[in-house]
C-alpha cells in the first residue's frame, strides 16, 4: 500500500482581481510526478495536470473562493543514489508547502493538498 501524504487546512491570501498560478517544482533529482489541480468550479475535464515540474494558471483568486482547490500529485524517484524526495508547491511563486520524505518511508508517494483561497 502506497503512503498518502495529506496536508489540509492550507490558507493562500490572494487579492480578488489577482491570477492564480500555481506551480511544482522539484528539488531532489530523479523525480518523476503528475500533479492534477481540482478548481472546485469547473468541470473536472478541465482540471489542469502538469507533468513533472511547471506552472498551470487556475484562475482569478475571487473564483477560487468558498470550496478548498484539491492539488493530487503522483510522485517517484528512480533514481538509487536519491535518499529524499522533495517537492515545493508554490503560488504565484510563494512556497505554499514544501513535502519532503525518505525513500525509505515510501519510494513511490501520493501527496494531496487541501488549499482555501482568502483575501
Amino acid at each position: 500500500m502506497r503512503k498518502l501524504y495529506s496536508y489540509k487546512d492550507l490558507a493562500v491570501s490572494v487579492a480578488d482581481e489577482t491570477e492564480v498560478t500555481f506551480s511544482v517544482e522539484l528539488v531532489s533529482d530523479g523525480n518523476i510526478i503528475s500533479t492534477t489541480i481540482n478548481i472546485p468550479k469547473l468541470p473536472p475535464e478541465e482540471d489542469p495536470v502538469i507533468e513533472d515540474a511547471g506552472s498551470a494558471s487556475i484562475g482569478k483568486a475571487k473564483d477560487l473562493r468558498g470550496d478548498a482547490t484539491v492539488v493530487f500529485s503522483d510522485i517517484i524517484n528512480l533514481i538509487p543514489q536519491e535518499d529524499t524526495i522533495e517537492i515545493h508547491y508554490k503560488v504565484n511563486g510563494e512556497l505554499v508547502l514544501a513535502h519532503k520524505n525518505l525513500k525509505s518511508e515510501e519510494v513511490r508517494p501520493l501527496v494531496l493538498l487541501l488549499i482555501k483561497f482568502v483575501e
